[in-house]
């Protein structure tokens, strides 16, 4: 109660001379406790200070009522506050038929008689708060409630859609709970049909989405939520699962947005001799990387699904030196990639179709301007199953065309790809073998045809005392010259440890560091190579 309102309250008394003279100046500082001791949640005192004020009253004033009233509806208030609402209903009846009114008496009084139980009564209670313009959102909120659980659907769903009437001041905080209600008041009669399948599908969903919409982030938009995916999973109007068993992607879109800035000791993969001919900053530099990934998936039936994809990175050195400026880069990528859902022995498995698109840029003239260096066109055909129960095994083969802008970079890549997933007890493994075969069109070039094959296990760890995901992983890439046999068999060896932090639900933090070392028969193709990378990940 604020200031005002007491000096409101005291000068109504002292003027209505309903005090007699010689305790005006006693019931004056009794009043100002009221107020006080209401407001700092002492209600029992509150009750005690009124009662000494109850016995100062004139009977047989002129606006005894009025008087006797407010005492009645602070009594009442107070009452309340202490959740005894047996008195509180008492004192609110006492106060009414005096007729005493304050703007807030049937909604006070309508809180009451609702928690009491008492539903009718409530509900004529919070009509009159309606009309006295108190509360009116809250108030019709209340009455379609009251309406919902008395079981008189028609005119509960009358006042919740009254709600969407009102100012925006008046509805905001209970617009979001009166779609949901009017939603659960569709399906509750829904759901009494033959075939309820299609009015969930039509109306139902549809109003708590239109709740859902209202604010997305509030509390009760997880049990919005909650309730949408309850009935698509019991009606199966959206896909949770395909034919096998293997689940759905839920929510059907993915977005990744990263941010990646690294040390690269030797970013041309120069020799030591090379390197001792070279300033540091031709060879070596801090670098950044931007990214964005998008998929969407869709589930046309229970054993199909594809999904539109679309990415771009860039890559950008600090370095300015016209050794590094070379592999500045970007690309722009977009595939469809399409799998079908089957089983082996009993167990889920996948047949995938991949096409892609991919536009690369580079700076190659190291003139600090990119260019298109090449268009690539793929298609991969895999198929992932489980030889032993929960991991799975991945066969994969892929076919690259790169057209590039030079006619000797043009070539094609054919590659053969075996992954294997074995969960242990404390840690998780993975296994990556390729076999690739890089072949260029023109004959001049034809000197740098070669078949590499890499092999790569990756340990996963489970989380290190809370702090981060770890994991170190090794790899072994050899190639062949084909048509150059005096380069020998390179043999590239990499180690390395990746360091993982989820910061949020969306956010997480990668930290990663992996040494190379080149073994050649050649002096020009032996190098070594260390390299760090903080990345930041954004998941939506």
């Amino acid at each position: 109660m604020n200031e005002k309102l007491c000096r409101f309250i005291f000068v109504m008394f002292i003027f209505l001379g309903l005090l007699t003279s010689a305790w005006a100046k006693n019931s004056k500082e009794l009043i100002s406790e009221v107020f006080m001791k209401f407001e700092n949640a002492k209600y029992s005192e509150v009750i005690a200070v009124l009662n000494q004020l109850e016995k100062r009253i004139k009977p047989n004033a002129k606006n005894y009522n009025k008087v006797q009233g407010l005492v009645y509806y602070w009594k009442a208030m107070s009452y309340s506050r202490l959740n005894d609402y047996e008195f509180a209903e008492k004192f609110f009846i006492k106060a009414l038929d005096l007729k005493y009114f304050t703007q807030d008496i049937y909604y006070e009084y309508g809180q009451v008689l609702y928690v009491a139980s008492k539903y009718k009564r409530a509900r004529i209670a919070f009509k009159k708060s309606v009309n006295s313009k108190y509360k009116v959102g809250v108030s019709l909120y209340y009455i379609a409630f009251i309406s919902q659980e008395l079981k008189d659907y028609k005119k509960a769903v009358r006042f919740y859609k009254m709600i969407e009437r009102l100012p925006a001041e008046e509805k905001n905080s209970v617009l979001q709970a009166a779609r949901m209600q009017v939603g659960d008041v569709y399906l509750q009669q829904i759901e009494r049909g033959n075939d309820p399948f299609q009015g969930v599908k039509e109306y139902v969903i549809p109003q708590y989405e239109q709740a859902l919409e209202v604010d997305e982030k509030s509390a009760l938009a997880a049990q919005i939520r909650q309730k949408i995916e309850s009935l698509q999973r019991k009606y199966e109007i959206v896909l949770f699962r395909m034919r096998n068993g293997k689940p759905t992607a839920r929510p059907p879109h993915y977005i990744r947005a990263n941010f990646l800035y690294g040390l690269n000791d030797n970013v041309s993969a120069s020799s030591e001799d090379t390197k001792s001919n070279l300033s540091t900053e031709d060879y070596s530099s801090s670098y950044y990387e931007v990214g964005f990934f998008s998929r969407y998936s869709f589930y046309p039936s229970d054993s199909f699904a594809y999904a539109p994809e679309f990415s771009f990175g860039l890559t950008q050195y600090t370095s300015d030196s016209t050794n590094i400026l070379p592999y500045n880069k970007y690309y722009v990528k977009g595939a469809l990639k399409m799998n079908y859902e089957h089983s082996y022995k009993s167990r889920p498995a996948t047949f995938y179709i991949d096409l892609d698109y991919t536009y690369n840029a580079d700076d190659a003239d190291a003139d600090e301007e990119f260019a298109v260096s090449d268009n690539t066109y793929g298609i991969t055909l895999s198929e992932e199953l489980q030889f032993w129960q929960n991991n799975p095994s991945t066969f994969r083969f892929r076919f690259e065309n790169i057209s590039a802008q030079l006619e000797a970079d043009k070539s094609t890549i054919l590659s053969l790809t075996f992954e294997q997933v074995i969960y242990l007890s404390k840690v998780t493994l993975f296994s990556y073998n390729n076999y690739s075969v890089t072949n260029y069109s023109e004959e001049t070039s034809q000197a740098n045809n070669t078949t590499s094959l890499t092999t790569r296990l990756d340990a996963i760890f489970p989380t290190f005392y809370k702090l981060f995901n770890p994991t170190l992983y090794t790899s072994l890439t050899q190639l062949e010259y084909v048509e150059n046999t005096s380069r020998g068999k390179p043999l590239l060896s990499k180690f390395g440890v990746n360091l993982n932090r989820p910061l949020s639900k969306k956010w997480y933090l990668t930290l990663d560091y992996s040494f190379g070392s080149q073994a050649a028969d050649e002096d020009s193709d032996v190098y070594k190579q260390q390299l760090i990378t903080l990345n930041l990940d954004y998941i939506y």
